[in-house]
């Protein structure tokens, strides 16, 4: 019994706060606190053991409200109790039914406030049974970050004396891609196939092994450039945009296997060495780059290799070689 008047009381203290005095009834004619608990009426309508009956009147003592609280009114709905509260007018505050069922507007200074007992409805989370929309847009998805491995390389159209120039430091060559703004959409009836694309952002870093010399283009060639003295560190820095084409497959729970199309666009070609830093633009990388690539991710962490199908340099340019990148993968 005790537990359950206590939602009651809390509504008693609330309704207080308007002005009340608390635990008291007031005489009309004198408008002076009467020292009693109850009034007459109400001590007749529950014995004192089942019921509790609490009044107050405003500062103002015009009106007076009464709430009474049972045993019985607390174990039925919460909109019955809000009709057991009667009207409060003020000057400054009004307690009113809504026009609504089972709720009461509390107005103080011009301002509403609606108590309803289905107020916890707004608070409940959404549906999991709604189903959510097959489309969704990502930012920053996908990233790439890994290291870059030459294959089939090759100075088929350089002298003896300048081959080997492009030989690279694999551990310090690396590759970083990211798709900066794509869309998702998922497909099957239980959502396990995806295909995203979006605008995809990649550099790729390839550091000389030989730090005596950089990059030049002589008569649309690509050649080594010998430096005064050895530099920190000679590479070549190519940045491209891309659209991105991956379709993926949820094998398990949190298992995802993907495979990837690149279709890349390059944006700049840099040959750059450290002494200070010197950056000299390139020609000869081929403007448009096409590659492929696989992934495989335990929920949103995994490892991918990408290779290029397209060389690096335009044919009968520069050294022939197409990059291969290992790596780890994060949100595929």
């Amino acid at each position: 019994m005790r537990y359950k008047l206590l939602p009651a009381a809390v509504l008693v203290w609330t309704v207080a706060s308007i002005g009340p005095v608390a635990g008291r009834t007031f005489d009309d004619s004198t408008r002076r606190p009467v020292a009693r608990q109850m009034m007459a009426s109400d001590r007749t309508k529950r014995p004192a053991t089942d019921s509790a009956v609490a009044a107050w009147r405003s500062d103002d003592c015009q009106t007076v409200v009464r709430m009474t609280a049972t045993a019985d009114s607390l174990s039925v709905d919460r909109r019955d109790s809000l009709a057991r509260f009667d009207p409060v007018e003020t000057q400054l505050a009004v307690l009113r039914s809504s026009s609504d069922d089972g709720e009461v507007v509390l107005e103080v200074a011009g301002f509403g406030i609606t108590l309803s007992g289905s107020s916890d409805e707004w608070l409940r989370p959404a549906d999991p049974d709604k189903p959510r929309s097959r489309v969704s847009p990502t930012l920053l998805s996908g990233s790439e970050y890994g290291f870059i491995i030459p294959t089939g390389l090759g100075y088929g159209a350089y002298p003896a004396g300048k081959a080997g120039f492009f030989d690279l430091r694999s551990g310090k060559s690396f590759h970083l891609s990211s798709t900066l703004i794509g869309l998702n959409v998922e497909m099957g009836r239980r959502r396990l196939f995806r295909f995203s694309t979006g605008l995809r952002y990649t550099i790729d870093n390839y550091r000389l092994s030989d730090t005596s010399v950089t990059l030049g283009n002589e008569a649309g060639t690509v050649v080594p450039v010998a430096l005064d003295e050895p530099a920190d560190k000679s590479k070549l820095r190519v940045t491209s945009l891309g659209v991105p084409l991956t379709f993926s497959c949820r094998a398990a729970r949190n298992l995802s296997v993907a495979l990837t199309g690149y279709f890349d666009f390059t944006m700049g070609a840099n040959a750059i060495y450290k002494r200070p830093k010197v950056k000299n633009s390139l020609a000869g990388v081929n403007t448009f780059r096409f590659g492929v690539g696989a992934a495989i991710a335990y929920h949103t962490v995994g490892v991918y290799v990408r290779y290029s199908v397209t060389p690096l340099f335009e044919s009968h340019v520069g050294p022939e070689l197409c990059p291969l990148s290992i790596g780890f993968c994060i949100d595929m």
